[in-house]
C-alpha cells in the first residue's frame, strides 16, 4: 500500500527533529572528540529533512528530474532511488521560507561540511561554536513557525529553556 503525503511529511519532520537533537547531544558529550564534524553533518541532515517536509506540504517535487515531453525522468542514485535536493538547493528555491541570515549561517556550515568530507579538520570547536548555536536556535524557530510548537526542540534541551523568547532572531550569530 503506498504511503500518503501526510505520512512522508510527518516522517521527515520526526527524523529532522531527531537529527538535530542527536547533533546537539553529541556536541555536548564530553567523551566525544569528533563533535564539530558530527554536529555539522547531522545538522545539515536535520535542515534538509525539514526543508523536504516543507516542500512536501506545498506539493513541490523536491527531486531532481528532467522533462521528456510531458513526462518527468528522475535522476537516480546508484541504487535506484530518486535523488532529492540537497540543502543548498532547498535554500536557493524561490519558495524557501528561511530568512537570509539563517541561509547565510547554513551555507557557511555547508561549506565546512564540504571541507570535512575532503580533509581532516583540527580543533574547530571553539572557532565555530557560535555558528552551531545559531544553527540550533534558528532550527527551533523555523520548525516551530512552519509546523507548530509540538515539533520544537527547546523542550528537550535544558539549556534552551534559559534563552528568552526575544532571542528568536539570531542575526548576530548567523554571519
Amino acid at each position: 500500500m503506498p504511503r500518503i503525503v501526510h505520512s512522508i511529511k510527518t516522517e521527515l519532520l520526526t527524523k529532522s527533529r531527531e537529527a538535530m537533537l542527536s547533533a546537539v547531544g553529541i556536541y555536548n558529550n564530553p567523551n566525544i572528540k569528533f563533535k564539530s564534524e558530527t554536529f555539522i553533518v547531522l545538522a545539515i541532515i536535520a535542515w534538509t529533512y525539514l526543508m523536504h517536509a516543507y516542500y512536501k506540504g506545498l506539493g513541490v517535487d523536491y527531486h531532481f528530474y528532467s522533462m521528456h515531453g510531458q513526462h518527468k525522468r528522475y535522476d537516480r542514485t546508484k541504487y535506484g532511488a530518486k535523488k532529492s535536493w540537497e540543502l543548498e538547493r532547498c535554500l536557493d528555491d524561490d519558495r524557501c521560507p528561511v530568512s537570509a541570515e539563517t541561509k547565510t549561517n547554513l551555507k557557511f556550515l555547508i561549506g565546512l561540511r564540504h571541507e570535512i568530507e575532503h580533509q581532516m579538520t583540527t580543533k574547530i570547536d571553539d572557532a565555530v561554536s557560535a555558528k552551531f548555536q545559531a544553527c540550533c536556535l534558528n532550527y527551533d524557530a523555523t520548525i516551530r513557525s512552519l509546523f507548530g510548537d509540538s515539533y520544537n526542540i527547546s523542550r528537550d534541551l535544558s539549556v534552551s529553556t534559559l534563552i528568552p523568547q526575544h532571542y528568536y532572531k539570531y542575526n548576530f550569530l548567523s554571519t
